[in-house]
């Protein structure tokens, strides 16, 4: 029932990935991840430390965007768990030909589903946005969705301090090259 299914973009090399939780509206229309709002303040986030969005690879959890049990569209909502798990595959092929050196989730059920599949205990957004965790073969950033920001003024900059903590991450690496 999708218009256009929203794989991601970016470079195939990106050293940075952010992983959304799924298209909206206007994602749905375009075949491209966050274009709506919230991609625009994205975009205002990733100036805000001087990155490029054609310096990372966007995508989501899930690649369509989620409709009720009649197949019509929503208000946006959360992925139910048979599709995560139809997805799944697909974004971990991402991750392993990608290969970033961060990944940076933006919301909780991007967080919660990365956390998982990298084992780190869970935790919500609220206790762990903008902090760095390691895995063997990864860092992650959670941070909040952006669209966060659109319903919650207050978050805006939350948000934004969260960047420059991403920001020291990345001085921090070998992503120098920004």
């Amino acid at each position: 029932t999708r218009h256009l299914a929203v794989p991601g973009e970016g470079p195939a090399n990106a050293r940075i990935m952010f992983i959304g939780e799924g298209p909206g509206r206007q994602e749905d229309l375009e075949g491209r991840p966050f274009v709506g709002r919230a991609g625009k303040f994205l975009d205002e986030c990733l100036q805000s430390i001087d990155v490029k969005r054609e310096q990372v690879f966007i995508t989501n959890i899930v690649k369509c965007r989620p409709t009720d049990a009649s197949g019509n569209w929503v208000r946006d909502r959360k992925p139910f768990t048979d599709e995560t798990a139809a997805c799944a595959p697909y974004l971990d092929k991402q991750i392993d030909l990608i290969n970033p050196e961060v990944i940076c989730t933006l919301g909780d059920t991007a967080r919660s589903e990365i956390f998982k599949r990298f084992k780190i205990e869970d935790d919500t957004i609220g206790h762990v946005h903008g902090r760095l965790f390691l895995t063997e073969s990864m860092r992650i950033v959670p941070l909040y969705h952006p669209a966060a920001a659109l319903y919650d003024n207050s978050l805006r900059q939350i948000i934004l301090i969260d960047f420059q903590n991403l920001r020291r991450v990345l001085s921090q690496s070998k992503l120098t090259n920004f």
